[in-house]
């Protein structure tokens, strides 16, 4: 309760609207962009939204699981900066978020009968992580205790972070689609949240240690995955 009490404590309806429009921005951005890739055959719109709207319920419960224990691992447990960081990074922010999104688009997006191609996996996982980056930049604009500071907090997430939950959805719902539509195990589908996490985990990790002189590796780090993502989804349609 106190969590949340903090969350909304000096909030005004001019900022609550402002860090809105702000964190819708970056969002339509990436959204348009994943929308191009299904442009041969697009989803139903009606699905598309149903999906975004699932990674934005989904992002309430992470912030508080999340944000406590970060606050147990950083405050309670009394370890080095070092493992704090780590910790937290992979195994906090890294294994909960990309856990969560794995559960949604596994157990209510898959068994869409929309999800019928490969690239579907990509488009729903994009979308899910967009909703989700969507409230979390909103929550992060909220808790930064000033209208300059959060402004500046969610322009940088919609660019960085949002940008990185896109990639790592999309990196679980191909391997979801590899699961349903491409007939592979169904462990196949781990191996793609493995990857998520290790990325998520990465990059939260460069950004914990406030290694800025590492921040352009990073970022070619995730234009790289992009590209990759980009060129396997240009040749699963053009077969």
């Amino acid at each position: 309760m106190d969590s949340i009490i903090y969350l909304f404590s000096g909030l005004t309806a001019q900022k609550a609207l402002l860090f809105l429009l702000l964190s819708v921005g970056p969002t339509l951005v990436w959204l348009l962009i994943c929308l191009r890739f299904d442009r041969s055959a697009p989803e139903p719109g009606k699905q598309i939204f149903k999906t975004f709207i699932l990674g934005a319920i989904l992002t309430l419960p992470i912030v508080f699981i999340a944000g406590y224990l970060t606050d147990l691992v950083e405050n309670k447990l009394k370890l080095a900066s070092f493992a704090s960081i780590l910790i937290t990074a992979f195994l906090v922010d890294g294994l909960i978020e990309e856990s969560a999104k794995y559960f949604i688009l596994r157990w209510r997006i898959y068994k869409s009968p929309y999800f019928d191609e490969l690239r579907d996996g990509f488009i729903y996982g994009m979308v899910l992580a967009l909703g989700l980056a969507f409230v979390e930049n909103f929550f992060y604009g909220l808790i930064s205790g000033s209208l300059i500071r959060g402004s500046e907090i969610i322009l940088i997430r919609g660019v960085t972070t949002t940008f990185l939950h896109f990639l790592s959805g999309g990196i679980i719902g191909y391997y979801l689609s590899l699961v349903k539509i491409g007939r592979r195990r169904s462990l196949t589908a781990f191996w793609g949240l493995f990857l998520a996490i290790l990325l998520h985990g990465f990059y939260n990790t460069v950004i914990g240690f406030g290694w800025w002189w590492n921040v352009i590796p990073i970022v070619l780090i995730l234009v790289g995955v992009y590209l990759i993502i980009f060129k396997k989804i240009r040749r699963i349609s053009s077969r």
